[in-house]
């Protein structure tokens, strides 16, 4: 009896630490997604369309520079660049003919040091510069949707269960660009 209970609390302490640590991972390591709404993009069949040529400057509350971000042409999305330019914002291409090398350990070692940078600022932002085209706005409100819920099941060893945990950031802000304001 006295060995089925070692037994047992072993497993109960095991559990819980790789529990801890999932959910210690996950505050130190982030996913970006950001979003730009623009109202003048609006048709017949969509309320704001996703701008192209996008430059953001990301702040805190007190105004302080937290990111840049841009969008990457033609496709659009933005992304964070980080200040550190062997990392940037990881999108390189291994091989001949690659613009850019990726660092050594490749995207994997790139995007590790990636997400953890973003879990260090994106949690304070609260607004944004914004320039799309022509138009350039100050003080943009941004709204920050945040996720933590993956770490309970990150040692699942399933592909699409599975994997490394993150929290999940989403910024996003709307604008009028043919107006040139923000919109709340």
């Amino acid at each position: 009896m006295h060995r089925l209970t070692k037994f047992g609390l072993g497993a109960v302490v095991g559990s819980s630490l790789v529990l801890a640590w999932g959910y210690w991972h996950a505050l130190g390591h982030a996913h970006l997604h950001l979003r730009v709404d623009d109202h003048a993009l609006k048709s017949a069949h969509v309320l704001y369309g996703s701008p192209h040529d996008v430059h953001l400057t990301l702040r805190d509350r007190a105004g302080g520079l937290l990111a840049v971000a841009q969008s990457v042409e033609p496709q659009g999305y933005i992304l964070a660049v980080h200040p550190d330019a062997s990392i940037g914002n990881c999108e390189r291409r291994d091989g001949p003919g690659a613009a850019v090398q990726a660092p050594p350990g490749g995207y994997a070692a790139c995007y590790q040091r990636y997400s953890a940078w973003f879990a260090e600022w994106v949690p304070r932002v609260h607004s944004a510069d914004v320039v799309v085209g022509a138009c350039a706005l100050r003080g943009v409100p941004v709204v920050v949707h945040r996720s933590n819920s993956e770490w309970l099941l990150w040692w699942v060893p399933l592909p699409h269960v599975g994997g490394l945990p993150r929290q999940y950031f989403e910024l996003s802000l709307a604008i009028d660009s043919r107006a040139c304001t923000p919109l709340t």
